[in-house]
C-alpha cells in the first residue's frame, strides 16, 4: 500500500512539473515581452534622467604649535568641529550669496573627518558639476582664509617673543658691559695698593735695620736721645706694619668685590644663554608651524556615479521576468477557473 501511494505522489509531482513547463512555453511570448519591455524601459529611462556625479574635495588642517618633546599638535581647528560647522551651513549662507545660489538648490554636502588623521573630506552628488565644483572651492577659501588668520595671529606672537628675547640679550650684554668696567678701576686699584706695599715693605725693612742699629748703640751709650729715637722708631715700625696690614685688608676687601662681580658677569651670560636657547626654541616652533592646504582640489568625476544603466538594465529585466512568470500563471489560473473542464 505504502508502495502505491509513493508511486502516485511521484506521478502527481511529474504531471504538476509538466504543467508548469507547459504554462511557461504556453505563455513566453507574454513573459519574454514583459522581460525585454522592462529592460528597454529601464534603458530608455536611464539614459532620459539626469546623471548624477560625484563631486569632492580634502583639506588637511594645519598645526599653529607642537608641544616640545612630544607629537602632540596644536591644530588651527580641530577636524571634527570643522566638520560640525560645514554640516551645520556656517559657510553656506556667505557661498550662496556669492555665487547666487537659493537655499533650495543648495546641494547636500557629505562630509566627514577619517578617524586618526587631520583631514577633512566634502563630497557633493550632484547633477550641476560645475556648481557643485565651485561650491566646494569657495567653502575651502574660506576655510583656509579663517585658519591663515589665527595661523598669522600665532607666528606674529612668537615673532615678538623672539623680538623681546632679543632686545633683553641686548641690556644683558649692556649690564655685562657696564660690570666688567667695573671691575677695571679694581684691577688698577689692586695694582696701586700692591705698588705701595712694596714701598711699605721697604720702609719696614728700613726702620727694622735702625731699630737694630739703635739697639747696638744703646749697648754702649744709654743716651736720652738714643732711647727716644728708638721708642720713635719702634711706633713708626709698628704704625707701618699697621699699615701694611690695611694695604693687604684692602686688596682683600677689592678682591672680593671683583669675585662677586665676575659671578654676576657668568650670571648674567647664563642669562644669554638662557636667551639664546628660548629664541632657538621659538624659531623652531615657527618651523612646526603647518598652514592649512588642500591635499584634493574641488573636481568633478569622469563618469557619472547615477544612474547606473548597466545595473539597471540587468535589475529591470530580472524584475520583467518574474514578473512575466507570475503573470503567465496568474493567467493560466484565471481562464481555468472561468471555464472549468
Amino acid at each position: 500500500m505504502n508502495q502505491e501511494e509513493t508511486t502516485k505522489t511521484e506521478e502527481y509531482d511529474e504531471i504538476d512539473l509538466m504543467d508548469y513547463i507547459k504554462v511557461l512555453l504556453k505563455r513566453k511570448r507574454l513573459i519574454f515581452g514583459i522581460f525585454f519591455g522592462a529592460a528597454i524601459a529601464a534603458g530608455i529611462f536611464s539614459f532620459v534622467i539626469p546623471k548624477i556625479y560625484k563631486i569632492d574635495t580634502a583639506l588637511e588642517v594645519g598645526v599653529i604649535e607642537k608641544a616640545t618633546g612630544t607629537t602632540s599638535e596644536q591644530l588651527a581647528e580641530l577636524p571634527n568641529q570643522l566638520v560640525e560647522k560645514i554640516k551645520g551651513d556656517v559657510y553656506g549662507i556667505t557661498v550662496r550669496k556669492k555665487l547666487n545660489i537659493s537655499e533650495e538648490n543648495w546641494p547636500k554636502i557629505k562630509t566627514e573627518n577619517p578617524k586618526d588623521t587631520k583631514l577633512v573630506k566634502m563630497e557633493i552628488e550632484s547633477a550641476e558639476g560645475q556648481q557643485a565644483e565651485n561650491i566646494l572651492e569657495e567653502i575651502n577659501n574660506l576655510i583656509l582664509a579663517e585658519h591663515q588668520e589665527k595661523i598669522k595671529a600665532k607666528k606674529e606672537l612668537i615673532e615678538q617673543d623672539i623680538k623681546t628675547a632679543e632686545d633683553k640679550i641686548k641690556l644683558v650684554e649692556s649690564d655685562i658691559e657696564r660690570t666688567k668696567n667695573k671691575v677695571k678701576p679694581i684691577d688698577s686699584d689692586i695694582e696701586r695698593i700692591e705698588n705701595k706695599i712694596v714701598f711699605a715693605k721697604e720702609e719696614k725693612e728700613n726702620l727694622e735695620a735702625k731699630i737694630d742699629a739703635l739697639q747696638k748703640v744703646l749697648l754702649y751709650q744709654q743716651d736720652p736721645g738714643t732711647q727716644f729715637a728708638l721708642f720713635d722708631t719702634k711706633e713708626k715700625l709698628a704704625n707701618k706694619n699697621q699699615e701694611i696690614e690695611d694695604l693687604y685688608l684692602t686688596i682683600n676687601s677689592l678682591e672680593r668685590t671683583k669675585e662677586d662681580l665676575e659671578v654676576q658677569i657668568n650670571s648674567l651670560k647664563t642669562s644669554i644663554e638662557n636667551l639664546d636657547a628660548q629664541i632657538n626654541s621659538l624659531k623652531a616652533s615657527l618651523d612646526d608651524i603647518k598652514p592649512t592646504k588642500i591635499l584634493k582640489t574641488p573636481a568633478v568625476s569622469e563618469n557619472p556615479i547615477r544612474p547606473r544603466i548597466k545595473l539597471n538594465i540587468v535589475i529591470a529585466a530580472v524584475l520583467g521576468l518574474f514578473l512575466g512568470v507570475f503573470l503567465a500563471f496568474a493567467k493560466e489560473w484565471w481562464k481555468k477557473s472561468q471555464f472549468p473542464k
